[in-house]
């Protein structure tokens, strides 16, 4: 039978058994609910706007998202490679042919007529003080002749202490002027005819008419079988007879043979039995 005192007691001991389980219960609850929290804090945002630790991983530790620069995706070109061609060396081709410049081993155009003069440019001052005499020299165009060369020929010809200044009292001076004594001229057989009227040239000879002194191409260019192919002689005895007209000099005629021939005679149409000579101091029959 259970007395009063001992039936409080028990009664104590049941009411305290009951109330630690109770606490043990609630602490547990406590736990619990913590835990739950803390994991909803770490994973979703909270009430206050804070972000979840994924996105701050994704968006930069410590920056905002609302204040991160947009991304802009520049896409990276793709370079296209071509392979370099492989290099093939050949010769570069020449100049189409014209009629101042044939191709190698053609013979060159002095018989093709363009018809039209050009004046060599520069000049070339008298070597005397006497009467000067100026002329100036022109080409046809289209003529297998280098102009410059030409003109430096006949200069040097007209002033040798062989030619015509050691006979006359003249100074020759070459100039590019419209206004000369003298109009040197080197065309084709075709325009030579032409210019040469009213003289018949027959497309072989040359001439001086008034104040043109015509040089026939065909001949400057091969001379004569008399000349031996001495070609510079022969232009320098084309220059000074026909210039010699122009000074006032006729014809002659080889007098005695084997002697220098007279160099107004025609020495184009041939020798007379006389030896080739282009200058009017040289002795002659």
């Amino acid at each position: 039978m259970t007395t009063g005192r001992t039936g409080q007691r028990a009664g104590l001991s049941a009411r305290g058994r009951h109330s630690r389980r109770k606490s043990h219960r609630m602490q547990w609850f406590s736990v619990t609910a913590l835990a739950v929290l803390g994991t909803v804090m770490v994973v979703h945002p909270d009430v206050t706007g804070r972000r979840s630790l994924a996105a701050e991983v994704v968006a930069g530790a410590g920056t905002p998202v609302a204040q991160q620069e947009p991304v802009v995706v520049v896409p990276t070109p793709v370079v296209v490679t071509t392979p370099t061609p492989s290099v093939h060396l050949t010769t570069p081709l020449r100049p189409a042919p014209t009629l101042t410049r044939q191709p190698k081993g053609a013979k060159p155009n002095v018989t093709v007529s363009s018809g039209k003069l050009s004046v060599v440019p520069g000049s070339d001052k008298a070597s005397g003080v006497r009467d000067r005499l100026t002329y100036r020299v022109e080409i046809e165009q289209g003529l297998s002749v280098n102009p410059v060369a030409v003109a430096a020929s006949i200069h040097k010809t007209l002033t040798d202490a062989r030619g015509w200044e050691a006979v006359h009292p003249v100074s020759f001076e070459r100039t590019d002027a419209a206004d000369v004594d003298l109009r040197i001229i080197v065309a084709t057989p075709t325009l030579t005819d032409k210019l040469c009227l009213p003289l018949d040239t027959g497309g072989e000879v040359s001439c001086r008419v008034e104040d043109r002194v015509v040089l026939n191409a065909k001949r400057w260019m091969y001379a004569v079988p008399a000349y031996g192919g001495d070609v510079a002689l022969y232009r320098n005895y084309l220059v000074n007879h026909e210039v010699g007209h122009a000074l006032g000099h006729g014809h002659s005629t080889c007098a005695q043979p084997k002697a220098p021939a007279p160099v107004m005679m025609q020495q184009t149409k041939g020798l007379g039995g006389c030896r080739p000579n282009a200058w009017p101091t040289i002795k002659a029959t």
